[in-house]
């Protein structure tokens, strides 16, 4: 959602067949939407203080240069510099006129760090200059990550309303329903996802977890294995085709998938 994201793992669902592994890779999954997103989870934050440090000494600027900024915040964020491409937005939105995308921009950067009510306030901020989907399905992951479950499902149908046939809509509203524990809704509005934008790798993922949950395990297997094809390094997905060959009942093959959610944690 980036893309559609929670501030926790993903549940550990049907951990029970996982015995062939002593314990699940620490991971996070928070987001649904393109790969693209200028977040790299689990960087260091920036120190107390230092955005607003920056934005402050930036304040005499020249217009002119306020391009150059976002440049600056869009390249450290793509080198994984979280901290100082927040600076850098927030010192660029501190001169611009135009901030929406910028915003929405920082929001996910923010999400990378489940800095939730932060990630939050700038997708509110973005909506009030320009009606932007990504920024109303964003506000909605936020929401359900601090756990106003109605709230984000208002935004929901908000989206919804406007963009009815939007596969990311699909992709967000299941992601939520999934968190929330609505399985067979969350499978639902997934399949809708995947066959609206069939190369997301994140709604195979999601819908696999979902299936699981079911005890739809081949359908959950198809699903999880397209994951992995799309997002290789996507270790929790590995880790839940090793309980599902459990499941069924195929230790060497679990083994392997267990070994393989190891090697991508450890990467």
């Amino acid at each position: 959602m980036k893309g559609m994201e929670s501030g926790e793992p993903p549940s550990r669902a049907g951990a029970e067949g996982g015995s062939a592994m002593s314990s699940e890779p620490e991971e996070q999954v928070t987001q649904v939407t393109d790969a693209s997103v200028h977040a790299a989870a689990g960087a260091e934050g920036a120190p107390e203080g230092a955005a607003g440090a920056a934005a402050s000494g930036s304040e005499a600027a020249d217009v002119d240069q306020v391009p150059g900024a976002l440049a600056e915040a869009r390249e450290r964020a793509d080198a994984g510099d979280v901290a100082g491409a927040i600076e850098a937005y927030r010192g660029y939105i501190l001169n611009a006129s135009d901030t929406a995308h910028a915003r929405v921009e920082l929001a996910r950067l923010y999400e990378s760090k489940n800095e939730w009510q932060l990630a939050l306030e700038q997708y509110e901020a973005a909506r009030e200059e320009l009606d932007l989907l990504e920024a109303t399905l964003g506000a909605a992951s936020s929401l359900a990550a601090l756990g106003k479950f109605e709230a984000a499902e208002r935004e929901l149908r908000r989206a919804a309303r406007s963009h009815p046939s939007n596969a990311q809509v699909f992709a967000t509203t299941g992601t939520i329903a999934f968190r929330r524990g609505q399985y067979d809704e969350a499978a639902e509005a997934l399949k809708r996802a995947i066959d609206l934008e069939p190369d997301n790798g994140y709604s195979y993922f999601y819908r696999g977890e979902a299936l699981n949950q079911l005890g739809r395990v081949d359908e959950a297997l198809e699903m999880l294995e397209r994951a992995t094809q799309m997002l290789p390094n996507l270790g929790r997905a590995w880790y839940v085709m090793g309980i599902l060959f459990d499941k069924k009942g195929r230790p060497q093959e679990a083994a392997a998938m267990y070994r393989k959610a190891r090697e991508v944690a450890a990467a």
